[in-house]
Parts: C-alpha cells; structure tokens; sequence
C-alpha cells in the first residue's frame, strides 16, 4: 500500500516530536500568518536510521528572540517533493536552543526519503536526504564511512568535502548508507595558536562567557557548549554531509573536556569535579546531536534530563553522568549490528597520576607498571606487590586495594558483552571512541639498557588492560564472531587484530581512523621529540637533507618513523634515523610489544570507508593532502590503504589482510608499483 500523507501523533517530554506517516488523507498543514520569520543556519540532519523510523533534526533561528517558534517538517519519496507523505507543524524555542527533534515512523525498510524545513515569511531550510534501515532479515550489503576529530580550528573540512563529490560519483551499490562518528565533532578548547607557534587555520569567535588561559580558552557554560556546535555547523561541508547522510554518532572527550573521566576535568595535575559543566555538555550535544535514546525499547539508552545539584561531589558527579545516556544498539539488516558504546562517562579515574613515572626514575609508564596500578588488588592473580617494584623499591603500591579499572563501567560492560553475545547478525561492529591496536614502545628490545616495554598512552584503552584482556577472553569464551571494532581519538589511521590470551587467538580487529581536520598525533610527537633527548628524537622522526623524500613539519623536511617504531621496533627505527637504510632497520623487528598490528599512519588526515557483506569486510582508509589552507575544489585524496577480512567462525578467528595501497604509502610501507 503506496504511503500518501501524514498525521502528527504528539510530543513528549523529552523535546522530541513523534511523527507517523500514514494512508490517511488530510489536510495540508500550515503556519499561523502572523508566525516569526526564521531562517535555518545550522541546516538539517538525520540520525539512528531503523527499518520503519528515523530522526530528523533542524535549527529554527527567529530574526528575534522569541518563546516560541513554529516551522513545518515536510518529508517525501521524490526530491521534487511531488509526493508529500508527511507535512506536520512543529513548535521550538530557547528552552533548547531553538533546535528541533522529529522522530519519524511508519516508513519503508531499505528506502530513501527527502525532507526539509519550513518557516514563516517564505523561509526554507536546506533540502536533507537519509535513508530507513534495511528489515531485520534482509541481507543487505552494507556501505558506510566512520570519521572522528574534527577541528574548526586546526584544518578545513576538505575530507568531508571529498567524501561527498566521490559519493557523487560513485556507483549505486557503492554509495555511503549512513556515517559513524566516532567523537570529538567538537572540541571544547580554542588554542590561540598551533604548536609550532603559527597561527590556526580558522578560529572560533569568543564564547559567550569561557575561560581563558595563556594557551586557548574554552568553553564552561551551556551557552559555550552551544556556541561551538553552532560555529563548528556553520560550515558547508559537515552541513552538507549532514544533510546528505544520516549520522550515527558517539562521544569521546572533547564535547565535554579533554581526557576527562566521568565529570571531572583533567588540564592539571589534579582532576577537579565540574559537575554542572558535564551536564551542560550533555544538553548541548542532546540538542545537536539527534540520536536514538527515548525511543530504543528495553535498552539503558535515555534523553537529556537535568538534575538539581546538591554541591556534594560524589552524588553531583553520579547525576551529571547519568542526565544523558547514549550506549546502544542498532541493525542493519541481517549483516550488521552496531553497538555504540561511551568510554567517558563510567570510566574509573587514571590508574596513574600524571608525572608518576618520573619519581620513579622511568622515562615513561612501563607495561608492568600500568599491570599493576590498573589490575589493582586482582594484580597477579590478587596478589600484588605490597611496593612498586621501581626506584629504591619503597613506593607503596597505592592500587593495591582498589578494584581494577574499567572504561566502561560495570553495567554498560555487562551490557556491552550479553548484547554482542546477543547478536544474530553476520557482523557485530563496535563503534569505540578509543583504539584498542597496542601501541607500545619495546624498550626492552634495547640491548643493555635494562629498560622495559612502555606505553604511549594511558587515556586510551592501553590505560586500561585489565578491562581490555577481560573482554578479549570474553569474546573468544561467547565464541562472539564476525566482531570490528571502529575507533578514533589518536588523528592515526592504524588497523590491527587483537588476542584472548586464554586461547592466543586473535578475536577482534580494530581500525582508527585519523581526524577529519584535526592535526595529525605525529605533529604532537614532532613537538615533543625536538624538546627531549636524541634516543627519543630517533624513535619519532629523521630529518633529511631536502631529498624530498619526507614531510615538512615546522618548516623540517622530516621522515615520521614513529611509524616505524611502532610497528618494526625502537631499534628498527634508531638504526633508520642513524643510518637512513631501511632495509638495515627491517632487520631489527618486529615489534613484539605490539602483536596484532599491521598498520599505522600517524601523519594522516582523512576517514575510512568499509563495505559489508554475508561474506567478508572491505576496508579503506584514506589519507587526504594538505587541509591547512582554504579550497574551491574538494582537495585530492594522497593514498588510500585498504583491507580485506573474510568472515569467520570459531576454528579460524579474523584474518587481516591488506593494507594495498593506491596512489603511495606512508613511511615504512612501499608505494605500490605502477
């Protein structure tokens, strides 16, 4: 039966207008004549595709400041919108931002549809595109992009830009169905400048109230939070992407604070309860970011709601968290479940202070000593060391009693793994804000330098181990196959297996993505490497004597062999910056630190594109030129990396393969032959 018109079926207290189309014939719906005029500057969106139902999204700004807002939500099977299946009068004001939420059912699995948004006075927003879900039995192939760090600031939204004109031109079967993103779509700080002193590409105008420091400011309020989306939309790429696709979406820790746990911010070296800045982060992202919460059935997912603070941390803490949850679940069809988890909000604080290992005479965190201060009194087997087994030996061991640490907290883990288990689909997909690839340096490897594996990063999932082997043994234990994981947080691209170390088989296979516009980890490195001592310079970079065969980071002609090292060792590396042969430094590896991994591209910027079926996963991973500057045309992709997974079941585990290269390859990869 053809779906010909609409009928509005009310709203509820969550802000978000629940719509059903039906075969019904009405009357057309219209505005009152004297209604404000309003214009729609942050565009349209749509978010959490179902077979029946999705979310559209709009910002209706009056030309003044009013109470009340009315607009028209117009959807249609055609572009031309000579076949209106839904108009309905929808009403918005400050309370929210004048943001707008509609929740639309009764649609077609599998199928296209074309909405937009009306205002008095003439006014209409853009024209939005999404697409419902595939049945649950249908065995649909899947195409999809995942992007993650997208700084206003720090580069031009050029991927975005590419994306859409190769979308364009793409086949039917292989256009984009829908976008993952994986967190930070904002970011909470304004630095005034880059780390190698020069200006931003773009800056953010003045928050509303913020702080300011010497380095940037940032945002505090609920007005700042919104300032930044506002800002971040006003651009006509990530509007265009929005409209062109549905989103699904996540956080990480920039849409409320860099590195935070739960509501405290971690700038010092003390983390400092914000309460009130959490939830204000909250609202704002519930009001930007359409999302699926309410309206999930018997999942823990809810909507915004504010809570009165009592001003004691504890239960502030605990009710800042819990006035937005966003962990959950959606399908694709029978060849894909997408379970979306948050890595912020439960987690425990860091198992170590900052500057720690330094009051113990280490260069940096050791493997075994975050084993110990995050496996806390479960260490060894719940026995553990009573001091630390570093310095004079005297350090006691202040983890000794806690409970080990967790990223996703008890009762989303336990969700998190009965919903996988859960799962009849041919592919389970995580989609996790943090990388699970290891990234260790071997030190041991050193000869005679009686140094130890360490980790490069204690906020990702590396600060995490305990939490991190658990659910390895409890994939391979619940046989859970056909499980990804897409992640994002470290502006690297990288694609590596992970192992139970119950069965030392691998079990999942992760891919970061590098940032869309946010600068690469390697220019971080680059700064940090020209300030230490010259072992750790060799492990980062080699600067070359303008053969072009490197990149320019801060006006050096450089090679990136962090790269290298993460992948083929610290010796392979120091033995490249020393001697500049590559051969020479292959013989020095791998690096046993880090099993599993088969790529890193820590200079990149760009996004990844993956294509599912019954039979196997296909990967990309795209690395984009330069973005620093202003463009007319979508910039050029530099090269592309991809990968092939076959589906697997319990007697085989994943099988990565790949990466191929198209175009060229970073430093150590040879480029392909033409």
């Amino acid at each position: 039966m053809a779906i010909t018109r609409r009928s509005m079926l009310g709203l509820i207290s969550s802000g978000t207008f629940f719509l059903t189309v039906s075969n019904r014939l009405t009357a057309g719906a219209a505005l009152p004549a004297d209604a404000p005029p309003i214009s729609f500057p942050q565009g349209v969106a749509s978010a959490d595709p179902k077979p029946d139902a999705v979310v559209l999204w709009t910002r209706a700004q009056p030309e003044t400041a009013v109470s009340d807002v009315q607009l028209l939500v117009q959807v249609s099977t055609s572009s031309d919108f000579s076949n209106i299946i839904l108009d309905a009068v929808l009403n918005t004001g400050p309370d929210s931002d004048y943001t707008v939420r509609t929740y639309l059912r009764g649609l077609f699995p599998d199928t296209e549809y074309y909405f937009r948004f009306l205002g008095p006075g003439g006014y209409s927003s853009r024209l939005g595109r999404t697409r419902t879900a595939p049945a649950d039995n249908q065995e649909k192939n899947v195409s999809m992009a995942f992007a993650s760090c997208q700084s206003y600031e720090q580069s031009f939204y050029g991927s975005w830009a590419r994306m859409i004109a190769d979308d364009e031109a793409a086949a039917s079967e292989d256009k984009i169905q829908f976008i993952l993103h994986l967190g930070d779509f904002v970011y909470e700080r304004s630095w005034h400048k880059r780390l190698d002193g020069s200006s931003q590409s773009r800056y953010v105008p003045p928050f509303p109230d913020g702080e300011k420091t010497d380095e940037n400011r940032y945002a505090v309020s609920l007005a700042d939070y919104r300032h930044l989306y506002k800002t971040y939309l006003s651009d006509p790429w990530l509007q265009e992407a929005r409209a062109r696709w549905p989103f699904i979406c996540i956080w990480d820790d920039h849409e409320f604070c860099d590195d935070n746990f739960q509501s405290y911010n971690t700038y010092g070296d003390q983390p400092v309860p914000q309460a009130m800045r959490k939830q204000h982060a909250n609202q704002a992202w519930s009001e930007y970011i359409p999302a699926l919460l309410n309206e999930l059935q018997d999942q823990p997912a809810h909507g915004f709601t504010a809570t009165t603070f009592r001003g004691e941390e504890k239960s502030d803490n605990l009710a800042a968290i819990a006035s937005l949850c966003i962990y959950r679940k959606l399908s694709w069809g029978k060849n894909l479940d997408l379970v979306l988890t948050d890595t912020r909000s439960y987690r425990t604080a860091p198992c170590l202070p900052k500057h720690f290992a330094e009051t113990l005479g280490l260069p940096m965190n050791t493997a075994k000593l975050v084993d110990i201060a995050d496996g806390g009194r479960e260490y060894d087997n719940g026995n553990p060391p009573e001091f630390l087994p570093y310095g004079d030996g005297k350090t006691p061991n202040l983890a000794k009693t806690r409970a080990p640490g967790s990223c996703l907290g008890e009762t989303q883990r336990s969700w998190f793994l009965d919903t996988m288990e859960g799962s009849t689909a041919n592919w389970k997909l995580w989609g996790n804000a943090l990388p699970l690839i290891p990234m260790q340096l071997d030190m041991s490897s050193i000869p005679f330098a009686g140094m130890e594996d360490s980790v490069f990063n204690l906020d990702a999932w590396a600060g995490f181990p305990s939490e991190l082997n658990y659910l390895m043994d409890q994939f391979a234990s619940r046989s859970i196959n056909g499980l990804v994981s897409f992640s994002g947080d470290h502006h690297m691209h990288g694609a590596g297996s992970l192992y139970s170390a119950k069965t030392d088989s691998p079990v999942i296979v992760d891919f970061p993505c590098a940032g869309i516009s946010s600068s690469p980890i390697f220019t971080n490195l680059d700064n940090a490497a020209r300030e230490a001592n010259p072992d750790f310079q060799s492990m980062v970079y080699s600067e070359t004597e303008g053969d072009n065969q490197g990149e320019i980071y801060a006006g050096r002609e450089v090679v990136p062999v962090w790269n290298m090292t993460m992948l083929e060792g610290v010796l392979a590396s120091m033995t490249y910056s020393k001697t500049g042969l590559d051969t020479l430094a292959g013989w020095m590896g791998p690096n046993t630190a880090n099993p599993g991994l088969k790529y890193v591209d820590t200079t990149a910027n760009g996004y990844g594109l993956a294509q599912f079926n019954a039979r196997e996963l296909n990967v990309q991973m795209i690395t984009m030129e330069e973005l620093r500057t202003p463009f007319e045309q979508p910039p050029k992709i530099k090269y592309s990396a991809s990968f092939h997974i076959p589906r697997w079941d319990d007697s085989t585990g994943p099988a990565l393969e790949g990466p191929k290269f198209i175009g060229g390859a970073p430093f150590p990869f040879e480029p392909p032959t033409v």
